[in-house]
């Protein structure tokens, strides 16, 4: 991920925010003791295409998660749907949703934000997971999702657990 200087300020700035504004109990896990990410080490985190599941809620108010492969483009996730998903319409209702993805009991993400249909999927990959679920690519909706809350966390500096 080749992430622009200005991409990885405003992915600091929400990683900030989401700090001073966190209730007690992220505070407590994803914040103190030097656990936090930073915006470079998110990027690092997404650079290693981790699988995530993806909260969504529909018109109905019922909850719904899928796991799925998300693409960190420019601070923004991309994320195939397909057309016909539960998925789709329940972006499509309310686009609030909750992106989250680990890698063992040390790094853990959790991102908030709003999605929004976009025309092309940067991220790649959409047309090969179209093919195999028999769609063509043009019948493939991408969701873009643009992050207002990141907590992050990684072991801190001195933890058996960090890599040097």
């Amino acid at each position: 991920m080749n992430e622009t200087t200005e991409t990885l300020r405003t992915l600091q700035e929400i990683i900030d925010r989401s700090a001073a504004t966190a209730g007690s109990a992220v505070k407590r896990n994803f914040i103190g003791g030097g656990w936090a990410m930073s915006a470079q080490e998110f990027v690092t985190f997404w650079a290693q295409n981790p699988m995530a599941s993806i909260s969504t809620v529909s018109a109905k108010d019922e909850v719904h998660v899928a796991p799925l492969e998300p693409r960190l483009v420019d601070g923004k996730f991309y994320i195939p749907a397909f057309p016909d998903s539960a998925r789709l319409r329940d972006h499509r209702a309310h686009p609030r949703c909750a992106i989250a993805a680990w890698d063992g009991p040390y790094q853990a993400v959790i991102v908030y934000g709003v999605a929004r249909e976009v025309p092309k999927n940067p991220a790649g990959r959409t047309q090969e997971t179209a093919v195999e679920q028999g769609y063509s690519a043009s019948e493939m909706v991408t969701i873009e999702v643009t992050p207002t809350r990141i907590y992050g966390i990684r072991p801190p500096a001195g933890h058996p657990a960090r890599q040097a």
